[in-house]
């Protein structure tokens, strides 16, 4: 799903991602440092359903995929959310480019993201983080989530998964 408006803070913007922002965003989620948390495959791993889904996330009917802007215009990362069936509970995802690690940039999208969330009527925000993946972890814990349940995910395609925790956060 696309908005028509920016989620516009201090230093960022949010906005609806587009078919030009498909090299941006596989350089990023495809790369084994970048996308090393992520579900994504490494490209090797790609196949025809992987690549279909992918084509089409910009028009994504589940959910909302952004592209996290500086003020500039200069695209640092992604986030995405997914409302439940009745837009009470949104699981988040992001994912910064690691030319702009610890720079606050991943705290400040997440915070727009909730409050956009919140302005929608959702009450809970979930995120599931890998269990090794400790900039993230701590991340949701200074934003005051806390961790839910303990699960795994696997990366697609591949033999690779990670144990990880579910963190939520009522808004």
């Amino acid at each position: 799903m696309k908005i028509d408006d920016k989620i516009c803070g201090e230093r960022i913007f949010l906005r609806s991602y587009d078919k030009s922002d498909v090299s941006f965003v596989s350089g990023m989620w495809f790369d084994e440092e970048n996308g090393k948390y992520l579900s994504d495959p490494t490209p090797e791993f790609i196949d025809d359903v992987f690549q279909k889904a992918f084509d089409g996330i910009e028009y994504c009917a589940d959910g909302f995929y952004f592209i996290i802007c500086l003020n500039s215009g200069e695209r640092i990362g992604s986030i995405s959310t997914f409302p439940d069936e009745n837009n009470s509970q949104y699981d988040i995802g992001y994912c910064i480019h690691k030319d702009f690690w610890k720079k606050g940039f991943g705290t400040e999208a997440v915070l727009l993201l909730m409050e956009w969330i919140k302005q929608r009527g959702g009450k809970i925000v979930t995120a599931e983080v890998a269990s090794d993946n400790i900039a993230s972890r701590k991340l949701l814990e200074n934003l005051g989530f806390t961790v839910r349940e303990k699960t795994s995910f696997k990366k697609y395609n591949m033999d690779i998964s990670f144990d990880s925790y579910i963190y939520e956060k009522e808004l």
